[in-house]
């Protein structure tokens, strides 16, 4: 069943696309960011430009230089500016993510800090911060076994909107607060795609909004472990049960997995060929998307509604 799909409420009022803030525009917030982000026995923040290592190997760039004399780790956050509209919203409103980069020290004792990863285009505000995850320790942060979390800052009102938008988004999005001291990590898990998901994927990607395969996977019910050799190490019967007690997901997946029973036997049997299969999974991906889209919507509406928005004319 394909339910309708509903618009999703304007309650944010964004009027451009989110971008690293500048020297500029942080001069004029300074005080209440970094009252929001840090301590005052923080190291001071920061104008940073991103090195040249690719961003998928940031954990290899970061370990690399951290092999080098002096070298420390240093967690923080990177500040992005969230354009909102002035005339709805009280206040400007930013976003800082998690993020950690490495200090040396020179001959001369000055301390360095470096970006290994080319991670952005633009220079950007890093703001050394103990504060960043206190739930983890440096080398669980280090690692690629947990997603970290953004803090919002602007209005009230639209920091307790953002988060509940960015909350049905996915497990990588959902982490989420307006303090340092309330992120709490989850759990980076192994998705185990169905056949022919990463092809569907890179054909729809643009009706998925820009979400990445695993999260997108992970939506649409498909059967999560903590690795991949977890994984292989599944029967059939227990895949299903990983995909239904997943509560990051918006439908339990078990029509995915019983699919890939069936089209498997009928290959099997000749019954079937390989171009078939492709278009019986393309067919379950389009209606399982349309399905997250509308529980994801109706989700969030349900939401804002319960905290005063405005959902109807906004």
């Amino acid at each position: 069943m394909i339910r309708d799909e509903m618009p999703l409420p304007d309650v944010l009022k964004f009027k451009a696309p989110v971008k690293c803030m500048s020297a500029k525009t942080f001069k004029k917030q300074k005080a209440v960011i970094l009252r929001q982000l840090r301590t005052r026995t923080d190291p001071p923040p920061r104008l940073m430009r991103a090195g040249t290592g690719a961003p998928s190997a940031w954990r290899a760039n970061l370990c690399a230089l951290l092999e080098q004399p002096t070298a420390t780790a240093v967690r923080g956050f990177k500040l992005y500016k969230l354009p909102v509209d002035l005339c709805h919203w009280n206040e400007p409103a930013w976003i800082a993510n998690v993020h950690v980069v490495v200090a040396t020290v020179s001959e001369s004792g000055t301390v360095v800090y470096k970006d290994p990863t080319a991670c952005e285009d633009s220079p950007y505000i890093f703001v050394p911060s103990d504060r960043a995850h206190v739930d983890l320790t440096t080398e669980q942060l280090l690692s690629s076994d947990w997603h970290s979390g953004r803090v919002v800052g602007g209005d009230p009102r639209f920091c307790q909107a953002f988060i509940l938008h960015e909350q049905v988004k996915g497990r990588q999005h959902s982490v989420i607060a307006t303090r340092p001291e309330d992120l709490r990590a989850k759990r980076n898990v192994f998705v185990q795609f169905l056949p022919h998901f990463a092809e569907w994927y890179r054909e729809r990607c643009d009706a998925v909004d820009g979400v990445d395969p695993e999260t997108q996977a992970e939506l649409m019910g498909m059967p999560v472990f903590n690795s991949a050799l977890e994984a292989t190490s599944r029967d059939a019967c227990q895949r299903e049960w990983m995909g239904l007690r997943n509560p990051e997901a918006c439908c339990d997946g078990l029509l995915g997995v019983m699919l890939e029973l069936q089209c498997r036997q009928q290959l099997m049997r000749g019954e079937i060929n390989l171009q078939k299969a492709r278009e019986l999974f393309f067919a379950y991906f389009d209606s399982t998307a349309t399905i997250v889209r509308a529980t994801q919507a109706q989700r969030l509406i349900e939401r804002l509604q319960a905290n005063g928005f405005n959902t109807l004319y906004s």
